[in-house]
């Protein structure tokens, strides 16, 4: 069996995905997946807006053609996967939320290309950004408002910063825990990792959006963690994020502050590419504890112990500002339609998005 990747038009807004839907989709697993969380053929069935025996038929279909049963249980009892049938739909679900950058680039890359030969005169900005949920949102509030298209680049705080620097982009978006001085003190990792990159008099950091990052962990949080120094405790296995992103160098941060040697927790090897990819970990029980945001727990119906709270910022050169395209992301990002939008997001503020922020009175390192 091969995988082969094929990709539709869709109508309309695609806000029905909240800001972190994924943008690949396959019926068998999204039939499994409606089983899973309904309990019940007939319900996932019309969720899907398919027939109870169009979708018992496919499924016995695909139960052939994988030579392994899908669905277990007797007739009159509430429906759920087999074993195999939920190893499938938890593999699905922790890939496609590593590849969740990717995606959502690839289909960027097509849709630019598709907008451009439609629209020849439509605006780009291109930009490199540490990924976010709401990029979506700006993305289709900036096209709707001013036929400006945000050509996003998902890489690591870092990496995005270089990129702006090197004149490839004309927005980069890292996030920072500005709030909390002793984690972004001179010398710290976060210093270290970003500080040399942004440029007094050079950049401006305009605000984008809080976000809450904490401890990731299974419903009911089975094992009482409350702190990063709980994370030492017998039978945790933790899923990490990769090493250079803004998130792993605030973690590292934390538990350098907290006097947890980063060598003693299960797991902290592990190098997962994005939020939500850590959280599937969690939820197909790969691991039973990560850091991450709050909507990405949210996303797959775990519990979060609150840790920190960041802010994440679009950086631009100073003399961006001036620009009709830059005039056009502040004027987005301080609307009451994106703002409202961003509070539905579990862990999420833009209440102040599109404040152009000063580096010295906001770094920590400068202060």
């Amino acid at each position: 069996m091969t995988v082969k990747l094929d990709y539709h038009f869709v109508a309309g807004s695609s806000e029905a995905l909240r800001g972190h839907g994924l943008p690949l989709h396959n019926p068998l697993l999204a039939m499994l997946d409606a089983i899973h969380a309904q309990g019940s053929i007939a319900t996932a069935a019309r969720e899907l807006g398919l027939s109870y025996r169009h979708l018992w038929g496919e499924l016995k279909r695909q139960e052939t053609v994988f030579g392994q049963p899908l669905i277990s249980g007797s007739q009159g009892r509430p429906a759920r996967l087999s074993a195999f049938g939920e190893r499938l739909l938890w593999a699905e679900k922790r890939i496609l939320a590593r590849l969740l950058p990717q995606a959502e680039s690839l289909a960027g890359q097509l849709d630019r290309e598709l907008l451009l030969a439609v629209d020849p005169a439509l605006g780009v900005v291109p930009t490199a950004a540490s990924h976010d949920l709401l990029f979506g949102a700006l993305r289709e509030r900036l096209l709707g408002a001013a036929r400006m298209l945000l050509d996003v680049e998902y890489i690591g705080s870092s990496q995005a910063l270089q990129r702006l620097n090197a004149g490839v982009c004309a927005l980069a978006g890292i996030h920072l825990p500005v709030d909390d001085a002793e984690l972004c003190r001179r010398g710290s990792r976060l210093h270290l990792g970003l500080g040399r990159e942004l440029r007094l008099g050079v950049h401006k950091l305009v605000r984008f959006a809080r976000r809450e990052q904490g401890l990731i962990v299974a419903p009911g949080n089975p094992l009482g963690l409350a702190s990063l120094e709980d994370l030492g405790k017998a039978g945790v296995v933790f899923a990490n994020r990769a090493p250079g992103s803004g998130t792993r160098l605030i973690f590292d941060e934390l538990l350098a502050r907290s006097g947890v040697p980063a060598l003693g927790l299960c797991g902290y090897d592990t190098a997962e590419p994005t939020h939500l990819s850590v959280a599937a970990n969690v939820a197909a029980a790969i691991a039973n504890c990560g850091f991450g945001l709050r909507a990405a727990a949210d996303c797959f119906g775990l519990d979060f112990v609150p840790i920190a709270q960041e802010q994440y910022f679009l950086v631009c050169l100073k003399p961006a500002l001036e620009t009709a395209a830059m005039r056009a992301v502040l004027d987005v990002l301080a609307s009451e339609d994106f703002r409202r939008f961003a509070r539905a997001v579990p862990g999420y503020d833009a209440d102040a998005a599109g404040e152009i922020v000063p580096l010295r009175r906001t770094l920590p390192w400068y202060k």
